[in-house]
């Protein structure tokens, strides 16, 4: 049947990422009439994906919402926070990689870090980049890899093969999706499908979405508020440190941010080689 899979008795998986990201994309756009804040926006945006994809995970997928791979407990909340550390340690890479190299100059340092003010908007911020690192990893990862894997799992074909299917394929849509992006460009496209690529290793070896999670804040947060970069062509309103970059747009991402360069893509290796570290250290089997 074109709709159902008779041997599951559900929907088949084409049908069941149609369904789900409408769904998403309709209270989306219900929700966007009633704020105009874009951390109250990302952050209903993030309960939004969850208790769709808690939804379909009942009436479509039929399967344990864990399976997306969010199930609180202590493994993930350790996992959270390595991976945190993980990005910090990779964005900090590139920006001494552009200081080496003359450029990135630092200009000022916040002075009233503690002042109501500049709290207030770190906060909103902090927000800002947990929502969006929380609904991204839970669509673009969970829901789409454990979805695609199984919509191309046809014939003959390894289970391996088909996994690197649906990463490939995951990891492209997210890099469509920054297309629209201020000041984007190929590469940086190339780039954000990439950082799908490497997001989406530490999910496939634990099953838990805590390090891409916190690998996908932390990256954002210091790129952006810390560090004074340009996210995905975004500037931040209110950094901690002010920067001015210089060089060649090739290497430092220009106006899009680290993303968009190829100093990017070097700290994205820098990422999943950390990443592959820690799995080995704490998941050997």
């Amino acid at each position: 049947m074109i709709f159902i899979n008779p041997a599951e008795n559900r929907l088949r998986a084409g049908w069941r990422i149609l369904f789900t990201t409408a769904f998403i994309f309709s209270l989306l756009i219900v929700f966007s009439l009633f704020v105009q804040s874009r951390a109250t926006l990302m952050a209903g945006l993030a309960v939004i994906v969850l208790l769709v994809l808690l939804f379909s995970s009942v009436a479509l997928d039929k399967r344990p919402f864990r399976d997306f791979g969010f199930e609180l407990s202590g493994r993930w909340i350790v996992d959270f926070f390595a991976g945190n550390i993980i990005a910090i340690l990779s964005i900090s890479f590139i920006v001494l990689m552009k200081v080496w190299a003359g450029w990135l100059a630092f200009n000022s340092v916040t002075t009233h870090i503690f002042s109501r003010t500049i709290l207030l908007e770190l906060t909103n911020m902090l927000i800002l980049m947990t929502a969006i690192s929380v609904w991204e990893e839970a669509y673009f990862r969970g829901y789409l890899i454990t979805n695609l894997k199984e919509g191309f799992h046809l014939g003959k074909i390894s289970k391996k093969w088909v996994m690197v299917a649906a990463v490939m394929a995951a990891a492209l849509i997210f890099g469509i999706a920054h297309a629209n992006n201020p000041n984007a460009t190929i590469l940086s496209i190339i780039n954000i499908s990439a950082a799908g690529i490497v997001l989406a290793y530490p999910y496939i070896k634990t099953g838990s979405m805590a390090i891409p999670v916190g690998m996908h804040l932390s990256w954002n947060f210091f790129q952006g508020t810390v560090f004074g970069l340009p996210v995905s062509g975004v500037d931040m309103e209110e950094t901690i440190v002010t920067t001015t970059v210089t060089g060649p747009d090739l290497f430092t991402g220009g106006m899009f941010g680290p993303e968009g360069g190829l100093l990017g893509l070097t700290g994205l290796i820098v990422m999943v080689m950390i990443s592959y570290l820690y799995l080995f250290m704490f998941y050997k089997k």
